[in-house]
């Protein structure tokens, strides 16, 4: 059975000039831990240069590792 429990996230805002607007989360990675580590390896590489708030990797929904600024958890 494959392991699907590794997720990556992005945060994406839809408008760079309004600093209020929350970013959107976009699932970017399903799968393994190697896939998910090496999905957020490239992910938050190019964070600054494609204007992401934030890169997530997490492990059955707990936060592993985070570039930038995730949203609040409530």
């Amino acid at each position: 059975m494959a392991d699907n429990s590794w997720t990556v996230q992005i945060g994406e805002i839809d408008d760079p000039g309004n600093t209020g607007v929350p970013p959107v989360p976009t699932e970017v990675y399903q799968g393994d831990e190697e896939g998910a580590r090496a999905e957020y390896a490239e992910r938050s590489g190019e964070a600054r240069e494609k204007g992401y708030r934030y890169v997530m990797l997490r492990h059955t929904g707990a936060v592993v590792e985070c570039w930038g600024t995730p949203p609040a958890a409530g």
